[in-house]
């Protein structure tokens, strides 16, 4: 992670920019010598408020908590089963 004074971005903010979106790199932004802000692309910031709104619905974490145990314990289907599956129900040809 790149991190520079709110000076210097401003002066380089087209390429940190460029840095930010094209190589998914984050800056930090400095003011007086302190954190003060993160420069990250669009597609980062995206996935972040996904990962942040998943986290909040507590139902969807307990799925989720279940799902990885399920994995974990091997209580997995192959693609072959879900697919005899589908065809048996008639929702696959």
């Amino acid at each position: 992670m790149t991190t520079l004074p709110v000076a210097e971005a401003s002066a380089a903010l087209p390429q940190l920019v460029e840095q930010a979106s094209i190589a998914r790199e984050r800056i930090e932004i400095t003011v007086g010598g302190r954190r003060a802000a993160v420069l990250l692309g669009a597609d980062d910031y995206d996935s972040l408020m996904d990962t942040v709104e998943i986290l909040a619905d507590a139902g969807l974490v307990r799925e989720l908590d279940r799902s990885i145990r399920e994995v974990r314990d091997g209580d997995v289907y192959s693609l072959d089963e879900v697919l005899a599956a589908l065809r048996a129900a008639g929702r696959l040809p």
